[in-house]
């Protein structure tokens, strides 16, 4: 008797345990079945940025791609740490993304003593998306014409440049140009490009960096002037600043897509092929191409490497500079 109760005892446990696990089992997502239902995209940023923009055409894309809605959830704050600090508490079945960018990625994290989340290890990394250079430019009515001109001049003269912000992306490219042109030249931080612009066009400051989109219309009606584009990659935007001058300058902001810890790899993997495939589409290229960006796509390992890779740079430029958040 006590061996059938206690072989009675051992299968109900065994049952009940079953019973237990069971929901979890068969609610657990898998790439063949994900998306089953619509996937939430959040941006860090108001509507209407680049960010935004990309999340947008991706989010286009993807529902096309996999027969599903993707939605677009603005979540602005602290340059997109409050979302990215959320999402490293959300649910880890592919149905919470985040449009990440490099200044949230690779910046912010070294702009205060303490920081919500450590990129790499509370978040997964999925896939780079698109990337656009910063363009170096100057007043219409400015006697620059050349970096170089910039350059002696920044020698004789005391110059100015403006940026969205202390430690925004246009801030740290034009922090760089000056420690590696030795130039005579201050930082004027605005909140936000627009006011920066209007100071640069009215020709109270000297120089900025602004991405294209800005940039190009600008010098177009002649209000600034282009001096050099700030890709790694030659002759994107005209004449780069790694090939005229300073090897290895970069001023590329870039998007990827994130996802909370612990997403399962193979729906991480499914995700970044359809991303490497709708990314280059040929109508995707146009659009970008019309905002002055441009496809980048890849691995997740890549992703994971450049954001490492750009962290450890920003990091010692900001320490070298003593550059602290507004």
């Amino acid at each position: 008797m006590k061996t059938f109760a206690k072989r009675q005892f051992l299968c109900c446990m065994a049952a009940g345990l079953a019973a237990a696990f069971a929901p979890a089992a068969y609610s657990q997502e898998t790439a063949e079945t994900w998306p089953s239902k619509p996937v939430t995209i959040v941006v860090g940023y108001t509507a209407g940025g680049p960010t935004d923009m990309i999340g947008r055409i991706l989010a286009e894309q993807l529902s096309k791609k996999f027969n599903q809605t993707f939605i677009v959830d603005n979540k602005p704050g602290a340059g997109g740490v409050v979302a990215a600090a959320q999402l490293t508490k959300a649910k880890a079945d592919g149905y919470t993304l985040m449009i990440g960018s490099s200044g949230t990625l690779t910046i912010a994290p070294h702009l205060a003593p303490s920081f919500p989340f450590d990129p790499l290890k509370d978040l997964t990394a999925i896939g780079l998306v698109a990337n656009y250079p910063y363009f170096l430019v100057v007043p219409g009515s400015s006697k620059f014409n050349s970096l170089e001109e910039l350059l002696q001049g920044a020698k004789t003269d005391h110059l100015s440049f403006a940026s969205a912000g202390n430690g925004a992306v246009n801030h740290l490219a034009g922090e760089w140009l000056t420690s590696l042109g030795k130039m005579n030249a201050s930082h004027i931080p605005y909140r936000g490009d627009s006011a920066a612009v209007t100071d640069l066009i009215g020709g109270r400051v000297d120089f900025a960096f602004l991405a294209g989109a800005v940039a190009i219309p600008q010098s177009q009606s002649g209000k600034l002037k282009v001096l050099a584009s700030g890709s790694l990659t030659p002759g994107r935007g005209g004449k780069t600043i790694s090939e005229a001058k300073f090897k290895g300058f970069s001023a590329e902001p870039w998007n990827g897509l994130m996802a909370p810890p612990g997403l399962p790899a193979d729906i991480a993997k499914k995700i970044n092929d359809g991303i490497n495939e709708v990314m280059h589409k040929p109508e995707v290229v146009a659009q970008l191409a019309k905002m002055e960006q441009y496809p980048l796509t890849g691995p997740a390992a890549d992703y994971s490497k450049m954001i490492q890779t750009e962290s450890a740079r920003w990091k010692q430029l900001i320490q070298s500079a003593n550059i602290k958040a507004q």
